[in-house]
């Protein structure tokens, strides 16, 4: 049975694993701060976000206008039908922590809510070929 420390430690040691493949692939990708993201989708520049808004530059093909709907619901926290600047901003650490749990949810190949060391080593050799195969594509 592994101790508390040792399956505190893995978990640890996944999350910077996952950090550190995070910004990886996000290496050399510029992105807008959200200050301007909000301006330049705040059309009619009433300082809020309609849901029309939130949906015009951000519609692409492979998200689907549930998630977009949804997403929009879940920042608007006071429930205004519109997003302040400050429930815009929220969208970072919103996304983050979907894509944390999306990863931990991908390690934990037995769904038992617990990484171990076998799952986390397959999860990086995944990683390692998966980033090896597009490093091969683009050449």
């Amino acid at each position: 049975m592994i101790s508390k420390t040792v399956k505190i430690s893995l978990c640890i040691v996944a999350l910077s694993a996952i950090s550190f493949v995070n910004a990886q692939e996000h290496k050399g990708k510029k992105r807008s701060n959200p200050e301007e993201l909000f301006k330049k989708l705040d059309t009619n520049t009433d300082g809020e976000l309609s849901l029309e808004e939130f949906k015009s530059k951000r519609q692409r093909e492979d998200i689907k206008a549930e998630v977009i709907n949804e997403r929009f619901k879940t920042l608007d926290t006071d429930g205004s039908e519109s997003l302040s600047m400050e429930e815009f901003k929220s969208l970072k650490e919103l996304a983050k922590t979907e894509r944390i749990e999306k990863r931990f949810t991908k390690m934990d190949a037995n769904g038992d809510g617990n990484i171990d060391l076998e799952e986390y080593k397959a999860f990086v050799e995944s990683t390692e070929k998966h980033k090896a195969n597009r490093k091969h594509r683009r050449h």
